[in-house]
């Protein structure tokens, strides 16, 4: 068959597998060839509700997918099944990550993992040292202002700040400021407590959730221990019906502040504070400290019992007594192992 009676007959085909290939070529250079170019990472934040097209949207903004490419990304999220799988997260597309690898990371929840931690059992003052002093997050001037702060915070100006941020690891992301951070956990806090007052067992001595607030951060420095925090609750909500002083010594340790050395003393019980439940009846104040989940939980249903008194064992624990003289006995037997122990 003559050359150009072949070129003819199978021209059009050989032009159609060349077209092919080079589509192909293309196609898979788009999958799996590096999208982020350069050194700087790109950070991305998928809030709920946003699809693969917000996520292409935001790609093609910051110069990654350009035009039609924007569509290609989209379609290829829908047809792979990727874009039905995408995790709310904050993201760290690195330099030389390709399409397929930036929809996998979506689609596997592979986000940018960092967090500040506020612990429980935390003051407001420490609170705030930890997140002002964090270098990852941006520092916001109104921090340095307690009322603008309160302000920020929907809270009186002159209000207390102490127990009024949820203890948590919060995930942050470049330019995350500390006031946001605390505006979340303040947030937390609030609607935490309203919920769980709402389901709070009946015929308990707080007027308020503010109340619960304040004995659950007592019942949080007392004790370590899940299990006693319920029936040390119970304790000191007998204590709040007999109108009997509470005797908490973390209250008196509040209350020292900086001059506490590490030992309460007989003087030490003696300072004249509205802190001090030694001296003063009732609840104080406000919290003492962050209160985390068990110890709301304790307070809002704690166990009852005819228990008045409780005292350390010296091993993380308490004994627990109902009268001043089993009491009286408990506190000479924890002395009198404490000597042993010397």
């Amino acid at each position: 068959m003559p050359f150009r009676l072949l070129c003819k007959r199978y021209g059009l085909a050989l032009l159609l597998i060349l077209i092919f290939i080079v589509l192909l070529t293309r196609a898979l250079y788009f999958i799996y060839g590096p999208l982020i170019s350069g050194n700087t990472p790109f950070y991305f934040k998928l809030s709920p509700g946003q699809s693969t097209y917000d996520v292409a949207a935001a790609l093609e903004t910051n110069g990654y997918l350009k035009g039609h490419e924007r569509r290609y990304f989209y379609w290829l999220a829908r047809f792979s099944g990727q874009s039905h799988r995408l995790r709310v997260g904050y993201y760290l597309f690195q330099p030389g990550d390709s399409v397929y690898r930036i929809l996998y990371k979506l689609s596997h929840g592979e986000g940018y993992a960092q967090n500040v931690t506020l612990v429980d059992g935390w003051t407001a003052d420490k609170v705030l040292q930890i997140v002002m002093s964090d270098p990852r997050l941006q520092h916001s001037p109104i921090l340095l202002s307690h009322e603008a702060l309160c302000n920020a915070l929907g809270l009186p100006v002159d209000a207390s700040l102490e127990g009024m941020f949820w203890p948590d690891s919060y995930a942050i992301y470049p330019g995350y400021s500390d006031l946001l951070l605390l505006q979340r956990a303040h947030r937390l806090m609030e609607d935490n407590l309203q919920l769980l007052w709402a389901a709070r067992e009946p015929n308990l001595p707080y007027r308020s959730p503010y109340e619960a607030l304040i004995l659950a951060s007592l019942v949080e420095q007392e004790t370590a221990s899940t299990v006693e925090r319920h029936l040390i609750a119970g304790v000191l909500i007998n204590r709040l019906k007999l109108n009997m002083y509470l005797q908490i010594d973390p209250t008196v340790i509040y209350a020292l502040g900086s001059n506490y050395d590490g030992h309460l003393t007989r003087d030490n019980l003696k300072i004249d504070s509205p802190y001090n439940t030694y001296r003063r009846k009732g609840l104080p104040p406000t919290p003492i400290a962050l209160p985390d989940l068990d110890s709301l939980m304790a307070v809002l249903h704690p166990t009852m019992s005819d228990y008045l008194y409780f005292v350390a064992r010296g091993d993380g624990l308490h004994t627990f007594s109902s009268t001043l003289e089993e009491h009286n006995a408990a506190v000479a037997q924890y002395l009198k192992q404490g000597k042993k122990n010397q």
